[in-house]
């Protein structure tokens, strides 16, 4: 089945710089990320940290889907984007090259991001994991 992957749009550009002023809404959008990397700290004094790469733990239910947010396109180039709802964090864990194994949320809970159309980024809320509402935003069968 396709159950938790993205669409893939065959049509369109890719070229950015195609995309006029203005105000879009984005609706019904979907992440679904090809690779996680942790960043791990070295073992030595003075060593530097690196991203490695990781072996997915969290079997195929950490997209991102049905999101929906605004976007702006300045006449200057400039971005803005404000993500508003949808399924917009899922727990993951993943485990590095040496076993440890390493829980995070995915997340862009209520992502505000502004940038140029080559490349933005921004804040984001992560949810807390320690009360009933992480499983169920609405707070339905908490204590």
């Amino acid at each position: 089945g396709v159950a938790n992957t993205c669409a893939v749009i065959e049509s369109g550009s890719t070229d950015l710089s195609v995309l006029k002023p203005g105000n879009y809404k984005f609706t019904k959008f979907c992440m679904e990320p090809s690779s996680f990397t942790v960043k791990e700290e070295s073992q030595f004094k003075g060593g530097e940290t690196e991203f490695v790469n990781t072996k997915l733990m969290t079997r195929l239910t950490y997209t991102l889907d049905d999101m929906n947010g605004q976007f702006a396109v300045a006449s200057n180039g400039q971005v803005d984007f404000i993500e508003e709802e949808g399924i917009d964090y899922a727990p993951v864990t993943v485990q590095l090259p040496g076993g440890e194994r390493v829980p995070f949320l995915f997340t862009v809970k209520e992502l505000k991001a502004s940038g140029t159309l080559q490349g933005f980024s921004g804040d984001f809320t992560v949810p807390s994991y320690r009360g009933s509402t992480f499983l169920d935003p609405k707070g339905r069968g908490g204590s």
